[in-house]
């Protein structure tokens, strides 16, 4: 077994606890609040500083400063090493507590941004006087739009029947009324899924003033990311994989302690209002993450000073060190080229406020089941592979990359592909089992499955994406990935305008949009860096990735004759019997996989069989 394959590994176990705690912080959100838009709120809160802890933090800023500390590193030592690990520190706390204070203060406007702008709601019957039963969709004319005393503006329909569940705190979105003419027939409904064509959803109240305060409260969390995110670089760059990923853990963790605690003592029924404690427990969470890597760091020789490295010069700032400028100049165009998934899924938090209410809540507990795999070995194998071409483009040639980047692709890929397929074919049973607790219903499992299926498809992409992202760092050709980022963007805004205002579609269309995305982006970034290196070593590469793919295409048709014949219901068993299904099934198709990878002769899983005979021999 390989270096690379074995740093990996650790990496993989470190972030796969990370991963799972994070996954429980998940099921305890959907178990409490269900797929509300009370939940929705807290998720469309903190979209904002997750964002932006993904691009500039754990993406951008570690990345482009693992690879400058490499090299410092190497070539002069490991004192010029903290030397640039002081000042960097000091310029990022300096920048991240104007951006925490600028976003407190703009947590309104960015969430009245998000949130749809919503009206009252009043159906008045034609004949008051006669006895109607109230039901949950009613035809109704729509009679045109007035604002009452309090400055509220107010939908006024004229119906047989009374809506059930129609209250003065119910909204509609006016974005739907837009194109309607007074005296115009409309079917109005309480229930997302009896929502048809040519029928306006009359939704609970607007969430807004609760994101807000949400977003306020969370703010801190991004400047607490930052540091920590510094701290996983510099110990990657001494070699040290496991202990960085964990402090996710600790993250995940103190989220769910607190958030427990600290809700419950707000509101012991857990209402919308016990979210407060979850948004203070997300703040201590990352402090924990910082906390939990300080002991290592000092054990390798880090010491606490503040150190600016910034002179004045005239009427200008100017960087005392240049290897400082680097690791910001490298960390730009990364922030754009690394955030393109983030930011795509912050393109869809805004348009999924559009629909019905659980739409946020769906697309988040899916996105977190598909980024499992992807964090598990894309993340792990791009952040070994990164100090290693940073050091390798110094001391080697650049033929040596692309055969390093073949087998760390291919050993990503090992992986994805049947990921994408249980995911794929297995999405709403998957769901079910994970998240189908307290208010989570299995209405929402379902539409929770068709939107992780919909993200599937772009698994292999978005893995591949995240191991040939840290090379355009290690060899300083940033920009590239960040201009298909940008139009990347620009595509996402206009597919999900399309499927959303114009085809009126279902929220698993958005997470579509993002595995086209990601697998273009993955496309780009592999042709171009083959352009940049020469070759991308496609004769260890290719063969090796279609073995991988004909075993997965043996575990897709597995998958789907257990769903077709024995698990598509499974939604509506109870727990016990859910779990004990899954369990033997996840089993059997782990057994069918690695048989068809024997039988193809899989690289990976040969190298493995042969160093597991000679570690017996």
């Amino acid at each position: 077994m390989s270096s690379l394959h074995r740093k990996s590994l650790i990496a993989t176990a470190a972030i796969f606890c990370c991963r799972f705690t994070g996954l429980l912080r998940e099921m305890t959100f959907t178990t409490l609040f269900g797929a509300s838009g009370a939940l929705d709120a807290f998720y469309t809160a903190f979209r904002i500083p997750n964002m932006l802890r993904d691009m500039f933090a754990e993406g951008a800023l570690s990345q482009s400063f693992t690879s400058v500390m490499s090299k410092v590193e190497q070539t002069e030592g490991r004192e010029a090493a903290w030397t640039l690990v002081h000042r960097v520190s000091s310029q990022l706390i300096s920048l991240m507590v104007c951006i925490v204070a600028a976003g407190v203060l703009l947590a309104g406007l960015c969430m009245q941004a998000l949130y749809p702008e919503n009206v009252g709601v009043q159906v008045d019957l034609r004949d008051p006087h006669a006895p109607k039963t109230a039901q949950v969709c009613v035809q109704a004319v729509y009679s045109g739009i007035s604002t009452d005393a309090d400055g509220l503006r107010v939908a006024h329909f004229t119906a047989e029947s009374p809506l059930l569940g129609l209250t003065r705190e119910s909204r509609l979105n006016q974005t739907a009324l837009k194109t309607m003419r007074e005296g115009g027939e409309v079917s109005l409904t309480t229930r997302p899924e009896r929502k048809t064509s040519g029928t306006l959803l009359v939704a609970p109240r607007s969430y807004l003033d609760l994101a807000v305060d949400l977003c306020r409260i969370m703010w801190p969390f991004i400047l607490l990311a930052s540091l920590s995110a510094l701290s996983m670089g510099v110990l990657n760059v001494f070699g040290i994989f496991g202990l960085p990923n964990l402090a996710s853990a600790a993250f995940n963790l103190t989220t769910i302690a607190v958030g427990v605690a600290v809700g419950w003592l707000i509101d012991p029924s857990f209402g919308p209002r016990a979210l407060y404690g979850f948004a203070a427990g997300v703040v201590c969470g990352g402090l924990a993450q910082i906390l939990i890597q300080l002991p290592r760091l000092r054990k390798k020789g880090y010491r606490c000073r503040w150190d600016l490295g910034i002179v004045r010069q005239h009427l200008h700032l100017m960087f005392v060190e240049p290897r400082v400028r680097s690791v910001w100049l490298l960390m730009i165009p990364g922030a754009i080229a690394a955030g393109i998934t983030q930011l795509t899924i912050f393109i869809n938090t805004s348009f999924a406020l559009h629909l019905p209410e659980g739409a946020v809540t769906s697309l988040n507990c899916a996105f977190h089941l598909w980024q499992l795999p992807v964090a598990l070995f894309g993340v792990a194998v791009g952040m070994v592979v990164l100090p290693t071409i940073s050091r390798m483009s110094i001391t080697s040639a650049n033929t040596d990359i692309p055969v390093r980047l073949a087998e760390a692709m291919r050993f990503v890929a090992f992986f994805a592909i049947p990921s994408m397929v249980l995911l794929g074919v297995w999405g709403e049973q998957i769901v079910s089992l994970l998240y189908q607790h307290g208010r989570f219903t299995p209405h929402a499992s379902m539409v929770c499955g068709q939107v992780l299926a919909a993200y599937s498809i772009g698994l292999l992409g978005y893995a591949g994406m995240k191991v040939l992202q840290p090379v355009f760092m290690a060899l300083e050709k940033p920009w590239a990935p960040a201009g298909i980022a940008l139009c990347a963007a620009v595509v996402s805004v206009s597919l999900n305008y399309i499927f959303v205002f114009v085809l009126s579609l279902d929220v698993s269309w958005l997470a579509l949009t993002t595995s086209c995305i990601t697998t273009l982006n993955f496309l780009f970034l592999f042709f171009y860096l083959r352009n940049l290196l020469g070759n991308m070593a496609c004769r260890v590469l290719i063969p090796g990735v279609l073995r991988i793919a004909a075993a997965g295409s043996v575990l897709a048709l597995f998958c789907w004759m257990v769903d077709r014949f024995f698990i598509r219901d499974l939604v509506h068993s109870v727990l016990v019997t859910r779990l004990g299904t899954m369990l033997i099934a996840g089993i059997a198709a782990g057994i069918v996989y690695l048989l068809a990878a024997l039988l193809f002769r899989v690289p990976e899983l040969t190298s493995f069989l042969s160093h597991l005979t000679r570690r017996k021999a």
